[in-house]
């Protein structure tokens, strides 16, 4: 059964300052923090591997999954928010030290202001992210309502990123971009992960697309959420708008 906290879902409001809420908290004491956002539609094997290699990595003390209530280019399709909490909870609850939050903001440098109203000045954050999320996050679009070094200089002052290459970003396509005069001067803020190339490429469209045609998804997603998504045996289209 879902915790009656993630009925805040319909608390969050999109259009309110940030807010951050713990759907499980594993270590309120933590003071490395990790955090991966994504849509999580299903969380897949990649994602775990992320969290896995950044933890070892930088000594991450809180692992946490967020799962933002909206996305700056992805329409809410596939699972509904409240199943990709439970496959959440699945994947977190059998790991030591890792949580489970949401932000009701899609901007990381919104995500990253309101952990730090939440967590307090004291604790060290870092988000993690693919190579193809890093591009967007320098990417003038997403920025309409005030210059993009204004939020840029927000995020960086507040957390640093934990970047896997994922293609068709690699590790040199990555560092070439960050060259650019306009870029590098955050790059001592940001910090490169190491992860199989098999697994950066595995996305959960792919997984969607296999639920929907009764295909095999056993290599694809971590093994605590494979009887939630075999059992169910419901029939759905994998890119029709969650209502």
């Amino acid at each position: 059964m879902i915790d009656d906290r993630m009925l805040e879902l319909e608390g969050l409001d999109p259009h309110a300052p940030p807010q951050w809420r713990w759907v499980h908290r594993a270590r309120p004491d933590a003071q490395r923090i990790g955090v991966l956002s994504a849509s999580f539609n299903p969380p897949t094997r990649a994602h775990v591997a992320l969290m896995e290699s950044a933890r070892e990595a930088f000594d991450l003390e809180e692992s946490v999954l967020l799962l933002a209530i909206t996305h700056v280019e992805k329409p809410l399709v596939g699972f509904g928010l409240r199943e990709r909490l439970e496959m959440l909870r699945a994947i977190a609850l059998g790991r030591p030290g890792w949580s489970i939050a949401l932000c009701n903001r899609a901007r990381f440098f919104e995500k990253a202001r309101a952990l730090r109203e939440a967590v307090g000045e004291g604790p060290e954050l870092f988000f993690i992210m693919g190579g193809d999320t890093l591009v967007r996050l320098f990417d003038p679009r997403y920025y309409p309502d005030l210059p993009m070094e204004s939020a840029l200089e927000q995020f960086f002052q507040t957390a640093r990123l934990l970047v896997a290459p994922r293609p068709p970003w690699d590790r040199p396509s990555l560092e070439a971009f960050l060259k650019d005069p306009a870029r590098e001067r955050y790059r001592v803020r940001i910090a490169f992960l190491s992860l199989d190339p098999a697994l950066g490429a595995l996305s959960s469209s792919e997984v969607r697309r296999r639920l929907a045609q009764g295909e095999p998804v056993n290599t694809l997603v971590p093994p605590e959420i494979l009887p939630w998504l075999t059992e169910r045996g419901r029939p759905w289209d994998p890119e029709h708008p969650v209502g």
